[in-house]
């Protein structure tokens, strides 16, 4: 059986979030849609912003961007194949910003986001993603 670069991560998620985690990866790396954001929600110490950093480094440079609060990114012609969303819980009263969001997940644009605070996450960002548990503290 062949290993891959993120199976470190498989004992800290349940089988079924690794399995979507990894398929999910894949597919921007054989450039295949996804359907769904990824959400990342956990306490500090939860391994959320190194498993990004691992998967920054499985994809390689070119194939990854970063997007924060202001949602600058709607603009941007430079957008990458994955963006990892800073601040996803921070713009959960912009209808505007969540919006454009969901249009670009429904145009397969492959999001990661991370947080703390779950419930502070637009609800209607939750029909457009998957979230991914991180319970393990380091």
């Amino acid at each position: 059986m062949t290993t891959h670069y993120l199976d470190s991560w498989k004992q800290y998620l349940t089988s079924s979030d690794y399995d979507y985690l990894i398929q999910f990866i894949e597919n921007i790396k054989n450039k295949m849609p996804n359907d769904k954001m990824i959400i990342l929600s956990g306490p500090g110490g939860t391994g959320k912003s190194t498993l990004e950093k691992n998967i920054a480094t499985y994809l390689g440079i070119e194939d990854y961007g970063n997007c924060y609060l202001n949602c600058d990114f709607i603009y941007d012609e430079t957008i990458q194949p994955l963006m990892f969303f800073c601040g996803i819980d921070s713009i959960a009263r912009s209808k505007k910003s969540n919006r454009a969001i969901i249009n670009f997940i429904k145009y397969k644009q492959s999001f990661i986001a991370s947080t703390i605070r779950i419930e502070k996450v637009n609800k209607a960002l939750f029909e457009h993603s998957r979230i991914i548990n991180m319970t393990h503290i380091f």
